[in-house]
């Protein structure tokens, strides 16, 4: 009797596939000679700096110290064409001075070649390419701050009971990340500026995109009840953008005159939805030609969504259902024949794809708020126009932050658009990052790396 054939191992991933593809498809080595920092003659360049921590992203490392212990390896010093090993000084004295604008043209470089390989067609809604702008927190500390830092007062108990009242230092971004397809990367990131709010940094950003992108690189937006402001309306007509926002009772004016017309008449929809586990039961509203303010009475479309929401939760080690209501009010600048309440609906439903495939990604497996390089002492000098040689400012914490994005948009295009072996196989993009970090410390191919 013939003995069963012996299965073929399972075939994983290389750190040479992932850089034969995005040299490729994305030209990744063209941009090396561009990126540059604030040092004088380094003795390791800031293109192997840059190389050093794009691989720790895309390897998913957990912390610098991680990092700066593979750097002694000569495997990777190969891939990031180093002359020998280098720490995390090294990293912060050249990252802190890093320029940002290279950075930026290569985020938008990719972002531009992922809309020409028809990356973003898939998932298009009602043929619509679908954004979403939203702000986070990154970071805040007590005791180290930069010239950058937010501040605020906290009423925190001390050791007695007693409220104490501190200044905290703190970072706030705002991004702006395509949701309506698989490849979700991040367009652009602008940092809230000491002596502003988030609203003005989010439309400092959206002015940004249309010179980067042209302002038809996506259709509709999709905006936070913070942003229902009449600048934000404006520039969108004046872009060809629509709009879905969330509203709340900040928008006093436009809330009341909705409900006062949404609760003198019967929902226009009202439907069952099953997602997973959960049940919706849905009553929508929906109401045109509302003046969105005195100051701006552009017409604007309200719709309104009641939802009973019934999800089974463990008691007493029995599952047992539990409901909940909710209701949620979106204004939106979508044509009613087109885009009918129950797709506005789950519009405003989907600006938390951001959350979960933007911010809690990057937080969670891309140590978006891990602190290094904020608030860096020692950093290059630079010659003012008075001839003193001063610190340059620390652009530390955003260079790091356009890095983290250039690997986030590159891992999930390799993932998601090139690998049978993601799709054959089943497998987490963790797994794929452990896989490429794995091969790494076997024989490299006699290849130019990192290519």
């Amino acid at each position: 009797m013939k003995a069963p054939p012996a299965e073929l191992p399972q075939p994983t991933h290389t750190l040479a596939s992932f850089c034969g593809y995005i040299n490729k498809v994305f030209h990744f080595r063209d941009f090396l000679p561009n990126l540059s920092d604030a040092r004088h003659a380094p003795d390791i360049s800031a293109q192997s700096v840059f190389l050093a921590l794009f691989h720790g992203f895309v390897f998913r490392l957990y912390s610098v110290p991680q990092l700066e212990a593979d750097l002694t390896e000569p495997h990777l010093q190969r891939w990031i064409e180093a002359k020998r090993a280098f720490g995390d000084d090294v990293l912060r004295y050249s990252l802190c001075g890093f320029a940002l604008e290279p950075l930026t043209e290569m985020l938008v470089d990719i972002n531009r070649r992922l809309r020409r390989n028809k990356a973003f067609e898939p998932g298009r809604v009602q043929g619509r390419m679908v954004a979403a702008l939203d702000g986070i927190e990154v970071l805040s500390s007590y005791s180290r701050c930069c010239e950058f830092c937010l501040q605020r007062r906290v009423v925190s108990l001390d050791a007695s009971g007693n409220p104490v009242e501190q200044i905290q230092y703190y970072h706030r971004a705002v991004g702006c990340q395509i949701i309506s397809s698989p490849v979700k990367p991040f367009l652009a990131i602008e940092w809230v500026q000491p002596g502003e709010g988030e609203d003005t940094a989010a439309l400092r950003l959206l002015h940004a995109l249309p010179e980067r992108y042209g302002s038809a690189f996506f259709d509709i937006l999709l905006l936070d009840s913070l942003y229902a402001q009449a600048p934000v309306l404006k520039l969108a007509e004046q872009l060809g953008w629509d709009l879905v926002i969330s509203l709340k009772q900040e928008a006093r004016q436009l809330y009341q005159s909705a409900m006062g017309l949404f609760q003198s008449r019967c929902p226009e929809h009202c439907f069952q939805e099953q997602q997973g586990g959960t049940t919706y039961e849905v009553r929508l509203w929906d109401t045109e030609g509302l003046p969105f303010t005195e100051d701006h009475p552009q017409p604007v479309r309200v719709v309104r969504s009641q939802e009973t929401v019934t999800e089974n939760h463990y008691r007493r080690g029995k599952l047992q259902p539990q409901t909940s209501e909710h209701e949620w009010l979106w204004l939106t600048t979508l044509d009613p024949r087109v885009f009918s309440g129950p797709q506005i609906r789950r519009l405003g439903h989907d600006r938390w794809k951001q959350e979960n495939n933007g911010w809690n990604d990057l937080t969670q497996n891309w140590a978006l708020k891990h602190d290094f390089l904020h608030a860096c002492k020692h950093r290059p000098k630079v010659e003012s126009s008075s001839g003193e040689r001063q610190p340059v400012a620390n652009h530390g914490l955003a260079a790091v932050t356009l890095i983290r994005c250039v690997a986030f948009a590159l891992s999930s295009a390799f993932v998601l658009l090139h690998s049978k072996i993601f799709r054959r196989y089943s497998l987490s993009r963790r797994e794929v990052a452990r896989q490429l970090y794995r091969s790494l410390w076997k024989d490299p191919p006699d290849i130019r790396a990192p290519a």
